[in-house]
């Protein structure tokens, strides 16, 4: 009966934009009532006016006023389903002796209050097993739900950090491995580089030394030779070009 009471006053508390109870709770002129928070964030034009979310009328920010009638009764509305709700957390008793439930008795079904174990009804059942109220053993249930919800949440973040430590590790591998790389990739460049500057420089000149003595002598020979014989020549001569390779590109 109380909760219904209490249920019905609630609804003539209801923010209208929000659909929760009032919070600093306003009436505004056209007598409707809003949350402050909520009216205040409804909209408001350039002239310092807004309207009314309900019935749209046109209402002046300044003239909101807070409704400290109202805000007393939400309190007391609030504090009405704070005591209910406390009242149904308490422990049942029994109806009969209006004792706390201590034990069940299997034969009948039922949970049993000290008296009642011992009353004429249940002394020659079998012995009465201590039990839990249903509020507690709901309550122990809950309690083994969130330690095996808290023992799932620990497997999962061991998970993750396994997994994140596996992927640090392989990273790490994969730039050390990288950077092997291109240490020798940088040793090689090097090396080349070094075989270029020694071909463009050193390393060229007995080969053109080489090709101006085997132009020279062909010349010598164009002025003195049949040209059937400077043919022949000139055949040997190239052959002699093509000789060893150490000569033109030694490393």
């Amino acid at each position: 009966m109380l909760g219904t009471f209490v249920n019905k006053l609630r609804e003539e508390v209801i923010c209208p934009i929000c659909l929760d109870i009032l919070q600093k709770p306003v009436t505004i002129d056209c007598g409707h009532n809003f949350c402050l928070k909520c009216i205040t964030q409804s909209g408001e034009t350039s002239c310092g006016f807004f309207k009314c979310p309900l019935c749209k009328t046109s209402i002046r920010k300044n003239t909101i006023r807070l409704n400290w009638l109202l805000a007393n009764l939400v309190e007391k509305i609030q504090a009405l389903q704070a005591s209910e709700v406390q009242s149904k957390r308490k422990e049942p008793t029994c109806p009969k002796h209006q004792e706390m439930f201590h034990y069940f008795c299997k034969d009948d079904g039922k949970f049993l209050c000290s008296v009642c174990r011992e009353s004429k009804d249940h002394k020659s059942h079998n012995p009465a097993q201590t039990a839990l109220s249903p509020q507690r053993q709901t309550q122990e249930q809950i309690q083994v739900l969130q330690q095996k919800e808290k023992e799932t949440v620990q497997v999962k973040t061991q998970g993750v950090h396994s997994v994140r430590d596996q992927v640090e590790h392989e990273k790490q591998r994969i730039l050390t491995e990288f950077e092997r790389l291109h240490q020798v990739l940088e040793e090689e460049k090097n090396s080349l580089l070094s075989r270029i500057y020694w071909l463009g420089s050193e390393g060229a000149e007995p080969q053109l030394n080489y090709l101006k003595k085997l132009i020279d002598s062909l010349k010598t020979k164009h002025e003195h030779c049949h040209p059937g014989s400077l043919l022949e020549d000139i055949k040997v001569i190239l052959c002699r070009y093509d000789g060893p390779p150490q000569m033109y590109f030694a490393y």
